[in-house]
């Protein structure tokens, strides 16, 4: 049945971004790390042209189409079935809503994403959902656009990818992270440590043209500082950093995305009870 009131709530994290870049590998980690800390973290797959899941896939839309489905029966290429997959899905929420009620009280879903960026720009289909899920639904939500770190090394391609982020979370209305994935793949090391540390994308723009011993095209220059700034702006360069080989990369994402759904704050009021009852008989015991 529904949540009524405040008695229920259910977290979401929208995990998107390009390609290959890491999303079904980060979906993984945090579910391990939500078992770790016996924390209902729950993945959803929403990419129907998805084959092997390194994860437990508690909803699969698989079940309901695939992409193989769209292109069999309908003749579609392996683009357009998958934009026909998203949008039946669309519109059949029911199927999806009634697997969402099934999760608990504080139970945190990881929403694994196609990776064509159309789906986050021209085609309505993901803003759709979310707005479905947030005022329909009342799954508290947030947005994590992964960037591959080893774009650091080419800031033509780093910008781009910041780019198609910015426009993928303009068209989501939803509380945002950006992660910088791959991290461990960044070489030399220092690369990484000095980007973060200058926390600015127009900044970082400068550093690496002072190392660029090329003839400085100037009209390309002011192009790429001006939407340097657009991307400060909008604060896409608060980046945080992930690597599937640091333990301790999985708890800060979760972290910054507990902060921005505020499950924290909905923990708490559960929490304190059970704590000073503890407390208490500590004290007797004393």
């Amino acid at each position: 049945c529904a949540p009524q009131g405040d008695e229920a709530m259910t977290f979401g994290i929208l995990v998107i971004g390009p390609a290959g870049v890491g999303k079904t590998q980060l979906c993984r980690c945090l579910q391990e790390y939500g078992d770790i800390q016996q924390r209902g973290v729950y993945v959803v797959n929403l990419d129907p042209a998805a084959e092997e899941l390194p994860y437990r896939c508690d909803v699969d839309i698989r079940e309901l189409i695939t992409v193989d489905d769209a292109m069999s029966e309908l003749r579609f290429g392996p683009n357009g079935g998958l934009v026909y997959c998203m949008e039946y899905l669309a519109n059949h929420l029911d199927w999806l809503e009634e697997k969402i009620y099934s999760f608990g009280d504080d139970d945190t879903l990881l929403f694994d994403c196609p990776g064509q960026s159309e789906l986050y720009t021209h085609v309505p289909v993901m803003s759709r959902l979310v707005r479905a899920m947030t005022e329909s639904w009342h799954v508290r939500m947030c947005s994590t656009y992964l960037v591959d770190a080893v774009s650091l090394h080419e800031p033509s391609k780093f910008i781009s990818g910041a780019l198609a982020g910015l426009s993928a979370m303009l068209n989501i209305p939803l509380p945002r992270i950006t992660v910088l994935s791959k991290t461990d793949l960044v070489n030399p090391k220092e690369i990484l440590e000095e980007f973060l540390e200058i926390g600015s994308a127009a900044l970082y723009l400068d550093k690496c043209e002072q190392l660029d011993e090329r003839t400085p095209n100037l009209p390309y220059r002011r192009l790429t500082r001006a939407i340097c700034r657009v991307l400060d702006d909008h604060a896409l360069l608060s980046y945080v950093p992930f690597s599937i080989h640091d333990e301790d990369a999985s708890q800060n994402v979760l972290t910054y995305a507990d902060f921005l759904t505020q499950y924290i704050d909905e923990a708490e009021v559960r929490i304190p009870k059970y704590r000073d009852d503890d407390d208490d008989e500590e004290e007797e015991d004393a």
